[in-house]
């Protein structure tokens, strides 16, 4: 079996190996006061480690290697950060190791000390072919251990989306309001055409939105037409009144397109870029659509009241796309599935990424409530986890669910998972 050095290093950080009785390779007692700090940037792996060694208690960084030749081929002989490394830690000792002065290296053999189980469990995690890695032994975890960490994920699921947020604002040189409109065209968006929607988001100019807020006609010309959607020959009359509102707007504006092409394949006609586009159209005309007015908010059914109150135009109720009329009759009022992907990707995100950049923890309380509020979405992901007994009451437990599957399980990060951390400690 390969060890991983990312392994040799969990192991060294949660002393998951025999404590007492330790021995330097060439036999120097050992007892580990601190194994320090993990370094995450360059240098030695560990710094601040207090290792007492025969009877002196040192005090400095700790290397952890496959090897003990890597700290040649790794070029460490060379390099002052670590020549104040205290103990080389390696599972084989092939070969010793000097300080540039020539005295020994102190050197630490950790596979004389490391049970066979913790090596057996995480091979069986690394090699299993299941959809996560733990899907065998999760049972085996108490159900308050892994909510807790569901909770953790959830957060950090956030924290990333608003990573993502942060890079817009600055992007928008900290324009607050035009950052807040191109996130909400990435969530109209939904998975299939995010992208799409926010490149349309990053042309509609938010004066524009304000100056025209009150005319219907204008503000859906604007977005279909920037959208790309009206450069075409049209018989209706409700396209072709958008097709000379939008050339007005275009010359009188200097208005541009967006090249990102909208996905329409493989979609039910409801969730048709065009329909969402009409809703967006609509939701923008809303008093409320301005960030200041939705950081104002307190209550989670605030949101769907406005999300309640979408109503497209009249064209819409007979049509899924430009220009063919269907025998379907809907007045594409938004469900209450699609409502809750909205508030959480759009609203609840953005609340709680202004509270990080601000520093106010009172947005990103109220960002994770409301998302406690929310009922569980329904997805295979979601649908699997629970058929594996995980349970899943609300939102930010789907959401948690979501991230580990993602961010841990389908890279097999399972020594940076709080479930792995355990299963492994077992």
């Amino acid at each position: 079996m390969t060890i991983p050095e990312d392994l040799l290093q969990f192991i060294w950080k949660l002393r998951l190996f025999q404590t007492d009785q330790l021995k330097t390779v060439h036999g120097d007692p050992i007892h580990v006061v601190q194994v320090g700090e993990q370094n995450n940037n360059a240098g030695p792996d560990f710094l601040f480690s207090k290792i007492r060694i025969g009877t002196v208690e040192w005090t400095g960084s700790v290397e952890i290697h496959m090897r003990a030749s890597d700290w040649f081929s790794h070029g460490h002989h060379r390099d002052p950060q670590y020549h104040n490394v205290i103990l080389h830690v390696v599972w084989d000792d092939d070969q010793d190791v000097y300080y540039k002065d020539g005295s020994l290296i102190p050197t630490f053999k950790l596979a004389n000390y490391v049970s066979e189980k913790l090596l057996d469990q995480y091979q069986r995690l690394m090699e299993g072919q299941r959809w996560i890695p733990c899907e065998n032994q999760l049972h085996q975890l108490d159900a308050f251990k892994i909510e807790h960490w569901i909770d953790r994920m959830a957060i950090e699921r956030m924290e990333e989306k608003s990573q993502a947020i942060l890079v817009l604002l600055e992007q928008f040189d900290g324009d607050w309001e035009k950052t807040f409109i191109v996130w909400l065209f990435r969530s109209f968006g939904f998975k299939v055409n995010a992208k799409a929607f926010e490149a349309l988001g990053e042309q509609v100019s938010t004066l524009l939105v304000q100056k025209y807020r009150r005319d219907a006609l204008k503000i859906e010309a604007m977005i279909f037409g920037q959208a790309g959607l009206l450069n075409t020959n049209f018989n209706e009359e409700y396209p072709l009144k958008l097709q000379q509102e939008y050339n007005y707007l275009k010359n009188a504006h200097d208005l541009k397109e967006t090249h990102f092409p909208l996905l329409f394949s493989r979609m039910r006609p409801h969730n048709f870029p065009t329909i969402r586009l009409a809703q967006l159209a609509n939701l923008l005309q809303h008093d409320r659509m301005h960030l200041q007015e939705i950081l104002k908010i307190e209550k989670l059914n605030d949101f769907r009241v406005l999300m309640d109150q979408i109503q497209v135009a009249t064209y819409w109720k007979t049509h899924f796309n430009f220009g063919k009329q269907s025998s379907l009759i809907s007045n594409h009022r938004l469900s209450t599935v699609s409502q809750n992907i909205v508030i959480i990707n759009a609203f609840i995100v953005f609340t709680f990424s202004y509270g990080t950049y601000m520093g106010l923890e009172e947005f990103k309380e109220k960002a994770m409530y409301w998302l406690e509020e929310l009922p569980a979405e329904n997805n295979n992901i979601i649908d699997k986890f629970e058929q594996m007994g995980v349970s899943c009451l609300h939102a930010a437990h789907s959401q948690g669910l979501l991230h580990i599957k993602n961010r841990y399980c389908d890279f097999k990060q399972c020594l940076s998972c709080g479930i792995g951390l355990e299963l492994l400690k077992r």
